[in-house]
C-alpha cells in the first residue's frame, strides 16, 4: 500500500472511483457521472502544501509474477466555503474509495493521515460532510474523533426521497 500525492494523470482513475459511488445516492449529491475534463479546475485546486488530494495504491498482482500498482482511493482536503481567507484554517475532508476496497480499513488510514499532517497544512479543524443515510461515513468520521456539528434535513432529493447531510467537526 501506498499514500502518495496525486498527479495529474491519476485524474482518470479518480474520477472513476468517483463515479461508482454516485449510483449508490451514499456518498455524493451528484446524480450523473463527471469527465476528467469538468473535474481540471477541481483537480488545479490542489497542492501539497495546503490542500492535498492523495491517492491510495495497492500492488495487484499481474501475469508472470510481475507487481502494478493500482489506485482503489482518494482523499482531499477542500476550502471551505469558497476559499475565504478567515477560513483558511479550516477544511473539509473529501474521500472515495473503490466498491470492491471498501470495509477494508483504507478510510481509517487516509482519514488518519489527513488528521496527522493537518498541522503541517495549517489546517485547525477539519470538517466531514456527509448525507445523514451513510452510516460507513458516520461511524468512520465519529470513530476518529469528529463531531456532529449539524444536521441539515431533508435537503437533497435522491431517487425521490429527501435525504439530510450531516456536518461534523474535529479540531486538530
Amino acid at each position: 500500500m501506498n499514500i502518495r500525492d496525486a498527479a495529474k494523470v491519476d485524474l482518470p482513475a479518480i474520477v472513476d472511483i468517483y463515479n461508482a459511488a454516485i449510483p449508490t445516492r451514499i456518498a455524493t449529491a451528484d446524480l450523473e457521472p463527471v469527465t476528467v475534463e469538468s473535474r481540471q479546475a477541481w483537480f488545479a485546486e490542489h497542492n501539497s502544501q495546503s490542500r492535498p488530494l492523495w491517492v491510495l495504491e495497492i500492488d495487484r498482482p499481474r501475469k508472470a509474477g510481475s507487481v502494478s500498482r493500482e489506485i482503489i482511493a482518494w482523499i482531499s482536503l477542500n476550502s471551505f466555503y469558497g476559499g475565504r481567507p478567515a477560513y483558511n484554517a479550516t477544511a473539509e475532508v473529501s474521500i472515495y474509495i473503490h466498491p470492491e476496497h471498501q470495509g477494508k480499513g483504507y478510510g481509517t488510514q487516509l482519514v488518519r493521515r489527513i488528521i496527522e499532517h493537518s498541522p503541517c497544512l495549517g489546517v485547525t479543524t477539519l470538517l466531514a460532510v456527509y448525507f445523514d443515510h451513510n452510516t460507513a461515513s458516520r461511524c468512520l468520521f465519529e470513530k476518529l474523533g469528529f463531531e456532529p456539528m449539524g444536521h441539515l434535513t431533508e435537503i437533497a432529493v435522491l431517487e425521490g426521497i429527501k435525504r439530510g447531510v450531516i456536518i461534523a467537526a474535529r479540531r486538530v
